[in-house]
């Protein structure tokens, strides 16, 4: 299945959801459920988006934020998830 059928996700995993994942997802995730996602990067810190996650899901990241490097595919439990724009994804993706 290629990302483009995939959906953009970002889930919040661990112990107290503090893990902020985006990606690709098969199917929506569930909470509490385990979930593998392609394409994952962990967003450790966003800034210049006054609508906080919410937002970089719509519009993707801001200027001063930090994402990893993409790794091929990662899982983790989900405690809570957001759907992600077309917009957002592509920010996202291209984010460096």
């Amino acid at each position: 299945m290629s990302e483009s059928t995939k959906t953009p996700v970002i889930v919040c995993g661990g112990d107290n959801g503090r893990c902020v994942i985006y990606g690709y997802a098969a199917t929506e995730p569930e909470v509490g459920q385990p979930v593998t996602l392609t394409g994952a990067r962990m967003i450790l810190r966003w800034r210049g988006r006054p609508g906080g996650l919410l937002e970089v899901a719509d519009l993707g990241p801001g200027a001063g934020s930090s994402l990893s490097p993409v790794v091929a595919r990662t899982g983790l439990v989900c405690q809570q998830w957001l759907s992600v724009s077309a917009a957002g994804a592509e920010a996202l993706d291209s984010w460096v």
